[in-house]
């Protein structure tokens, strides 16, 4: 790879960290967001270490990166080996060798290297702590997110690249499109040591939800795209993950799990390539962690965050990262939020993205809990129509006004709950809910006459009445010959969207 060949400011990262070592910094951090290309400064580092004969290893957070990483390097011409057991790359021979920090921990290696380079390294895996410790070799840390404690007591120096606004203006990002949906819900729940929730009680929590999780995926996929586009799931364990993936296979979608169980198998590394082909059977992979660092398949465009954190935004923002790598065709990306996280982070992720990290020290952004969001300040947050997160008086995802008034509806298990409290009873008409659904399924198909734009336009109107989806799949089999009370009130929203709309052009 040529120096000219990089964006202006990976040569700006390279002559900083150049100087930053002449300035006697043996260990520095690079900090630079979802992609910036992190690894692509690397492989250029890399390169001419390979081209000066000096034995370098790239150190991987984690072994599912290992062949993602070798790929890369493939790609930029650097001749490299892997340090794994059984791996089909195995080249002790190369002076560039890439290994997990897994590896490092439990292996002796054939030589000491002059130069590191670790990925992730906000990890701060005790393995490569010690090794970098023990030696006086060049180390740089790659990372997007430098908030772990102690990290200053590992690296000297601080080289910022961009910021994740800065790519997105740039078109090296997509936006995303988030949207708040129904929420694990953590009110009461144990937390570990670390101040986290326990896994074993997001997991038998967010079990509950995991038809609202399908549900919300295929309203806001065929929306948003007209059909199933490739998917990303953050699951809070291994056990919630296969009931995701059960989930979705029984409205008859392929959503494949990869874990800590599928260790260095073939069968992990099969699932990925399948997933990276552009016609690829499986629409969407299941992960706890396992793939939510710099995991890097691009024609992503759906993310769906059902890991709750109460206080890792460095967890939240790595998730995120998975879905805004740009691709031809790729506008935007979703991000269908059912772990709160999205409200939760909202303000120091709006930081983050804005002005980047400057100092190791600055901000302990993983050491704080964040305090919960009041059913208020989060019916201000969002659209009430819709979920999407957004502040302005018309929603731009769906056109649906915000009310001036503050006293705005939330729906909540069958009831209308007003905020501050006070409960309303539902209208008459709303007690048989699944009378409802099967009214608004022939009413809709009276509108529309085609049933994928029906069985759209009916989970709308049953979403706009009961705040969720409801638990029956749209069938001509459930049609009923609508009340007047349900046809006065979708003809009500009509008016009310086509209102919304007139003022959005006008505006």
């Amino acid at each position: 790879m040529k120096f000219d060949e990089l964006r202006d400011y990976q040569k700006e990262c390279i002559d900083e960290l150049r100087k930053g070592l002449q300035d006697g910094h043996r260990s520095q951090v690079l900090v630079a967001p979802t992609g910036a290309g992190k690894t692509v400064i690397a492989s250029f580092l890399l390169g001419e270490a390979y081209n000066k004969q000096s034995r370098s290893f790239f150190v991987c957070d984690r072994v599912a990166l290992i062949d993602q990483t070798s790929a890369t390097l493939d790609s930029y011409g650097v001749p490299h080996g892997v340090i794994q057991a059984d791996h089909w790359r195995a080249r002790p021979w190369e002076h560039i060798q890439v290994v997990s920090a897994q590896t490092l921990a439990r292996r002796e290696l054939p030589y000491t290297p002059k130069l590191l380079v670790w990925d992730e390294c906000h990890t701060c895996y005790r393995s490569v702590v010690d090794y970098i410790g023990d030696t006086a070799i060049t180390v740089i840390g790659l990372t997007a997110t430098p908030f772990s404690k102690g990290m200053g007591n590992i690296f000297s120096n601080v080289v910022n690249s961009t910021t994740t606004n800065s790519l997105i203006d740039e078109k090296w990002l997509v936006p995303l499109k988030m949207f708040a949906a129904k929420e694990i819900d953590m009110k009461g729940a144990e937390l570990k040591f670390d101040g986290e929730w326990k896994e074993s009680e997001i997991e038998e929590r967010g079990i509950k939800i995991v038809g609202d999780v399908v549900e919300e995926w295929i309203a806001k996929t065929n929306e948003h795209f007209g059909k199933p586009e490739k998917t990303i799931v953050f699951s809070a364990t291994v056990v919630h993950g296969e009931e995701i993936c059960r989930g979705f296979a029984k409205r008859g979608y392929n959503f494949q799990q990869i874990s800590y169980k599928d260790g260095n198998s073939d069968h992990r590394r099969d699932l990925i390539q399948e997933f990276r082909k552009p016609d690829s059977s499986i629409i969407g992979l299941v992960s706890c962690e396992a793939l939510a660092k710099g995991f890097d398949v691009t024609d992503i465009k759906i993310g769906i965050g059902a890991r709750p954190y109460r206080k890792s935004l460095s967890g939240h923002i790595q998730q995120m990262g998975r879905v805004m790598r740009s691709h031809p065709g790729k506008e935007f990306a979703l991000w269908l939020d059912h772990a709160g996280n999205v409200l939760r982070f909202l303000d120091d992720t709006q930081e983050v993205f804005e002005n980047g990290v400057q100092d190791l020290n600055q901000k302990e952004y993983d050491a704080k809990a964040r305090k919960e969001k009041t059913d208020e300040e989060k019916t201000d947050m969002k659209c009430f129509a819709c979920g999407f997160i957004t502040k302005q008086k018309i929603c731009p995802s769906c056109g649906h006004e915000r009310k001036s008034q503050r006293s705005l509806i939330k729906h909540s298990s069958g009831e209308l709950v007003e905020i501050g409290g006070k409960k309303l009873k539902p209208h008459e008409w709303q007690a048989d809910k699944g009378l409802v659904w099967g009214e608004l399924c022939y009413l809709a198909y009276e509108i529309k006459r085609n049933d994928l734009q029906a069985e759209k336009f009916a989970l709308a109107q049953y979403r706009n009445i009961f705040g969720a989806w409801p638990s029956i799949k749209y069938s001509s089999s459930l049609f009923k010959p609508p009340r007047k009370e349900v046809r006065n009130k979708v003809r009500s929203n009509l008016i009310a969207y086509r209102h919304a709309m007139t003022k959005r052009r006008s505006a």
